[in-house]
């Protein structure tokens, strides 16, 4: 069979195909010449930018779903070990106000820009921090070992959108561990600077802070609306903020390691960690301060929650079996017993009383000689 004949006006018509060929070639189309599809390339992936973008996840005011802890049952002990709450962050009024109202560095949580260092290692910052034993850092003795207890940071507000914002008024500058969205990150805060995080992902996130003298923890929560562009103006008008996550109070907690019996002065539920043993997945943050893994007691038992593990520094150093619960309350116990005993109150009043008494009589015996002598005077 004669094959058609094609004017070669016709071919000239003809778009030419091109894929992947340098200037100047042309891809021959038919069975001696198959298309060939490149390779695709894997180029590294750029960097994240340091604020979130315009599409960021919807606002939400509901948090994640989290076990809540019941009240104490019929058989809880009446007295418990109290483990005392961490301390503050000293800091000047004026520097706390400068603080507050400095310009603020909006940054992602889950790609903060790095600190502007260029040898930074948060593991050594702490560890310089627990060597120099200073003032702001309060040192635990736990099965013989020195465990670092970090003060609270207080310095933590929510603007209008939700976002934690973060300052700092100390006289030197803080870096912030804490995981968010499958990894630790870290923030860095300069000395009198203020971020806001645009915390979209709902949830509770206790960290670590360091600097050069100071060693703190606490917790932000998420849930915010994140605005677009620069963020200027107020949020949608449909948007609610989100609930601050539940807090109970004077908990009763079983350390099975050690068979104590402790009382913290405040819970949080973080959620569940399924990395862990049953038993043992149920996520705390004692008084804002403290990492712990255990679970929540059956309503009826003796104890609200049961602690087999605890973090002093939340995401960061060694963990114990609660350990560092029993050695806090026992400190807090022998603080107690080695008090000097109140002096009773009557003995001051006595000693004040007898006090008055002789002043009166002083002015009375002064008094009576001052007439006496005008008396003979006239005279």
């Amino acid at each position: 069979m004669r094959r058609p004949r094609v004017e070669p006006h016709l071919l000239r018509a003809l778009p030419v195909l091109r894929v992947g060929v340098s200037h100047g070639e042309r891809l021959r189309l038919g069975p001696s010449a198959p298309v060939q599809i490149p390779e695709p390339i894997n180029l590294p992936p750029e960097p994240l930018p340091t604020v979130v973008p315009t599409t960021a996840a919807p606002p939400t005011s509901v948090g994640p779903q989290t076990p809540t802890i019941s009240p104490p049952g019929a058989g809880s002990p009446r007295v418990a070990a109290l483990v005392p709450p961490p301390k503050g962050l000293d800091a000047a009024p004026p520097s706390i106000a400068a603080a507050k109202a400095a310009p603020s560095t909006r940054i992602n949580p889950g790609s903060p820009p790095p600190p502007p260092m260029q040898v930074y290692d948060f593991g050594q910052r702490v560890q310089n921090v627990v060597d120099a034993h200073s003032g702001n850092v309060d040192i635990v003795k736990v099965n013989g070992q020195t465990v670092a207890r970090p003060r609270h940071w207080d310095y933590i507000e929510y603007d209008d959108y939700g976002r934690p914002t973060l300052f700092n008024p100390l006289e030197e500058a803080m870096a912030f561990r804490y995981f968010y969205d499958g990894a630790y990150r870290e923030a860095f805060v300069p000395s009198g600077g203020r971020i806001v995080i645009d915390g979209a992902a709902p949830g509770l996130y206790p960290f670590t802070a360091v600097g050069e003298s100071h060693l703190a923890a606490g917790s932000f929560y998420g849930g915010a609306s994140v605005p677009k562009g620069t963020g200027e103006g107020k949020p949608p008008p449909d948007y609610k903020l989100p609930a601050p996550p539940a807090v109970y109070p004077d908990v009763l907690i079983s350390v099975p390691a050690n068979n104590q019996t402790v009382q913290v002065g405040q819970v949080e539920v973080i959620g569940r960690d399924e990395h862990q043993v049953p038993g043992s997945q149920d996520t705390f943050l004692l008084d804002d301060s403290t990492l712990a893994w255990g679970q929540i007691n059956d309503p009826a038992g003796s104890t609200q929650i049961r602690v087999t593990k605890t973090q002093p520094l939340p995401g960061y150093g060694p963990t114990d079996r609660g350990d560092y619960l029993v050695a806090l309350a026992s400190r807090q116990d022998l603080a107690a017993q080695t008090a000097p005993p109140a002096k009773p109150w009557w003995p001051s009043v006595l000693g004040y009383g007898s006090l008055a008494v002789a002043l009166i009589l002083i002015f009375w015996f002064m008094g009576r000689r001052s007439r006496s002598a005008e008396d003979n005077a006239g005279l």
